[in-house]
C-alpha cells in the first residue's frame, strides 16, 4: 500500500527536477509568497494529476493530447508577454488579475498537461489498487519538488534585479509554450 505512494512521489519528484514547472516556478518566486506558491501548487498539480488518475483507472488509451498541447502552448506565450509587460506602479506590485495562487495553479495546471509526470500518473494509476495513493504521492512530489524550486528562486531575486528576472520569466514561459507548437 505504501509502495504505490513512494513510487508515484520518487517518479514524480524525480521526473521533475529541472523541469519546465520547476524553472517557471523558479521565476513566479520573485513576484508571490512561499506560501501562496505553495497553494498554487497544491490546487493545480491536484486538478492535473486528479484528472490524470480518474483517467488511467477509467479510460487507460484514451487522450487528446495535441489539442491540449496547443492550447497549454498558447495560454503560457500569453502568460510570457503579460509577465514582461508587467511593471511595478509607485512601488507598489500589480498582479495578474487572477491573484498569486490562481496564476500559480494555472502554470500548473496548465504547465503539466500532457507531461510526463501527469502520464506517470495516469500509468500509475492504472495499475493501482489504491489510486488515491498514487494521486496523493505524485502530489506530493510536486509539492516537495516545488519547494526546491521556491528555495532556488528566492534566493536568485536576491540578487538579480526584478526588471532581469521580469525579462527572463516572460521568456521562459514564450519557451515552453513555442516547444509545445513545436513538438507536434
Amino acid at each position: 500500500m505504501a509502495g504505490e505512494f513512494l513510487e508515484a512521489f520518487a517518479l514524480v519528484f524525480t521526473a521533475e527536477i529541472g523541469d519546465k514547472t520547476q524553472l517557471m516556478l523558479m521565476t513566479l518566486s520573485a513576484k508571490y509568497t512561499v506560501m501562496q506558491m505553495l497553494l498554487g501548487i497544491l490546487l493545480g498539480v491536484f486538478i492535473n494529476h486528479g484528472a490524470a488518475v480518474v483517467i488511467g483507472c477509467c479510460l487507460s488509451n484514451v487522450i487528446q493530447g495535441e489539442l491540449l498541447q496547443i492550447f497549454a502552448g498558447f495560454i503560457f506565450v500569453i502568460f510570457g508577454i503579460l509577465t514582461i509587460v508587467y511593471e511595478e506602479e509607485e512601488g507598489k506590485k500589480k498582479s495578474f488579475k487572477f491573484g498569486p495562487v490562481i496564476t500559480t495553479a494555472l502554470t500548473f495546471l496548465l504547465g503539466e498537461i500532457g507531461d510526463k509526470t501527469q502520464l506517470t500518473a495516469m500509468t500509475l494509476a492504472m495499475e493501482a489498487d489504491y489510486p488515491a495513493l498514487v494521486l496523493t504521492g505524485s502530489v506530493s512530489g510536486m509539492l516537495a519538488i516545488g519547494l526546491v524550486g521556491i528555495i532556488i528562486g528566492t534566493s536568485l531575486t536576491k540578487r538579480i534585479p526584478s526588471n532581469i528576472i521580469r525579462i527572463i520569466s516572460g521568456l521562459v514561459f514564450i519557451i515552453f509554450g513555442l516547444m509545445r507548437f513545436i513538438d507536434k
